[in-house]
């Protein structure tokens, strides 16, 4: 996190959440504002975390590579579903 604020967020609370961020905030020595900044941007990097990047040691990566340069297996159940999507769509 940067130290210079260049954008504002307005949230609406409902008054218990609104209670226990405060006392979270002030338990560790926080303003409410930052606390809540804190809290959201550890969360958003988690749920951005699995959208945009992942981290594999050495052995996991070579498992990774070697499934993605298998051979396309056939899955004939997989094949009649989609047949049956595009009959649906069709119709």
């Amino acid at each position: 996190m940067s130290g210079m604020k260049t954008a504002r967020m307005d949230l609406r609370l409902d008054v218990d959440a609104d209670t226990r961020i405060r006392e979270a905030a002030r338990t560790s020595g926080l303003s409410a504002s930052v606390f809540v900044e804190r809290a959201a941007s550890t969360a958003a990097d988690a749920v951005l975390a699995d959208r945009r990047q992942f981290f594999l040691d050495g052995e996991a990566w070579d498992r990774f590579v070697a499934e993605l340069e298998r051979p396309a297996r056939d899955l004939p159940e997989l094949r009649r579903g989609l047949e049956l999507r595009d009959q649906l769509i069709k119709h």
